[in-house]
């Protein structure tokens, strides 16, 4: 039994499991846009308020690399469905035969 490639209905199972990671990352990424989008909002007030000082530099740059890495792990789970819709292609040829 061990050796074997993965039957169709694990493979599914599996490509469950990874959607749901992909849309959990998305929501997240989501998340991180939101708050750098209400941080430009406080900068266009900080702006027109001419204050020079930006006390949000740090959280900027935070969310900036959460951001980053927010769309890394993405990438990456995107390639492993990917690579799994391979594998269902080959398991699904394989029962056909």
């Amino acid at each position: 039994m061990t050796g074997q490639p993965p039957d169709v209905r694990t493979i599914l199972d599996q490509r469950m499991a990874l959607i749901q990671a992909i849309a959990a990352a998305n929501c997240e990424h989501l998340r991180l846009n939101q708050i750098a989008s209400g941080m430009m909002i406080l900068d266009q007030k900080a702006e027109e308020d001419g204050a020079s000082d930006d006390p949000h530099d740090a959280d900027r740059t935070a969310n900036d690399e959460a951001l980053d890495a927010s769309m890394t792990l993405i990438t990456a789970l995107e390639a492993e469905l990917a690579e799994l819709d391979r594998h269902l292609a080959a398991a699904i040829e394989r029962d056909e035969k």
